[in-house]
């Protein structure tokens, strides 16, 4: 079995965060690690509270999956709020020559927000493969991302929203689908989840990007509704 690692943030729903993406890793046939940058109480209503770990445990984490299970690939969600923190994690990434997916996921879609400070997001924007911002968070980075390989997932055109891929800064692929107004959990994360998965089994950007789009399509189609929650699970 390979092995894919995660470091983001632990949303006990599995609706989103490590577990989200462990499940993605072995959907696509990876078995999963995993690293916590951050704890929360949340649900499909939103992010109640956030906590973040302490950063050299979340650095011992890491290390210590590293020593047994070298990944395939690496995912990185919620970064630490912390600059310094993210900066020792991206130097033991650096160190493995394998694909990172840096998802810089900046507030929940509900609820309280995870980093403000874009600045402590520099070190592991150096160290990734691609970047995965929303529409949203792209905004907001845009000017750290400059000359950076990235997908801005739904990028609002008219009447449809798409899934934009920029490498080195200038847009190489589009992938555009209708407005369906569906709300469902762990979009962001699935889908940087599997664009992982798929860099790692060797495919190219352009394929992986294609695949990884497709596969959210059927992520969001299976989605299903449970009473009183405001945003549908995914049944993938």
């Amino acid at each position: 079995m390979d092995f894919l690692l995660t470091v983001a943030g632990f949303d006990p729903t599995g609706g989103a965060g490590v577990l989200r993406d462990i499940r993605t890793f072995y959907h696509f046939g990876f078995s999963g690690t995993a690293a916590i940058t951050v704890n929360t109480v949340q649900n499909a209503k939103g992010v109640k509270r956030v906590v973040f770990v302490e950063g050299a445990l979340l650095v011992s984490q890491v290390e210590s999956v590293l020593e047994e299970l070298p990944p395939k690939g690496v995912k990185v969600g919620i970064p630490h709020r912390e600059r310094e923190v993210n900066r020792k994690v991206s130097e033991i990434l650096s160190s493995l020559s394998v694909p990172v997916v840096f998802d810089p996921v900046l507030s929940p879609t509900f609820g309280e927000s995870f980093v403000e400070d874009t600045e402590v997001l520099l070190p592991l924007i150096e160290v990734s493969t691609v970047l995965t911002p929303n529409y949203s968070e792209f905004l907001k980075l845009r000017e750290l991302l400059h000359g950076k390989t990235f997908i801005v997932k739904g990028w609002p055109y008219g009447e449809k929203v798409c899934d934009v891929l920029f490498v080195n800064g200038s847009e190489a692929n589009r992938v555009c689908h209708e407005k369906d107004g569906r709300v469902v959990r762990g979009t962001g994360c699935a889908f940087s989840s599997a664009l992982t998965a798929l860099l790692a089994r060797g495919l190219g950007l352009n394929e992986a990007f294609r695949e990884a789009v497709d596969f959210i399509t059927e992520y969001r189609r299976s989605a299903f509704e449970i009473e009183g929650a405001p945003q549908l699970y995914p049944s993938i």
